[in-house]
């Protein structure tokens, strides 16, 4: 596999960073026109971006590894954090072809998830999410790389790798730039004191 940096415009739309905190099972509905993210800084592959919405969690940092032969998606892993719920949450792209059924796994050293559902598929691939990816973050952090199992239509089960190189000094800054942009409820302008009354009657 190798490193994909010119995925489609539908790739960068998927964006958790855009998505409030993962709404689990929301309608997908895009804007008309949104702008891209801004790449911060890239790690051996890892990309730091930073979205130009307010929202509580405004970066992520985003891999996306290509199949050597043809050049198609094999894996898009994208983890923010929130800074106010002190959580991580991932979404990750894999291959059409999937068994929807069976969903996916994360295998990083001898951390092994839970199966993780699939929730939907389009053009691009197979998409699903950690709504609290914590100690997925913290297996991948110790390992050279982590692997995507999946189990493919006919049955027969493949793990995509990806590598982590990077990947925590891309996670060390995208938090701190969390902290710094995540969306605030805004502060109440100090109310002015009111005016006195004004007593306009003559006196009798």
């Amino acid at each position: 596999m190798k490193t994909m940096r010119n995925l489609s415009a539908a790739l960068a739309a998927f964006a958790l960073a855009v998505t409030p905190v993962l709404a689990q099972d929301a309608p997908q509905q895009q804007p008309a026109k949104r702008q891209g993210p801004q790449i911060m800084k890239n790690f051996s592959g890892w990309d730091v971006r930073c979205f130009p919405v307010s929202t509580p969690a405004p970066c992520d940092v985003w891999e996306a590894i290509a199949f050597k032969k043809g050049g198609q998606l094999a894996v898009s892993v994208s983890a923010v954090y929130v800074p106010s719920q002190d959580r991580y949450l991932m979404q990750l792209i894999v291959p059409l072809g999937v068994d929807f059924s069976k969903g996916a796994k994360l295998v990083a050293g001898s951390f092994t998830s839970e199966m993780i559902p699939f929730h939907h598929c389009d053009r691009v691939g197979c998409y699903f999410g950690v709504g609290n990816a914590n100690q997925v973050v913290d297996a991948i952090r110790s390992q050279g790389s982590f692997k995507v199992r999946i189990a493919q239509f006919r049955g027969k089960s493949a793990d995509l790798d990806v590598p982590t190189k990077g990947f925590s000094e891309a996670n060390a800054m995208m938090v701190e730039l969390a902290k710094q942009k995540a969306g605030k409820p805004a502060s109440a302008a100090p109310a002015e004191a009111p005016a006195a009354p004004t007593d306009n009657s003559s006196n009798p």
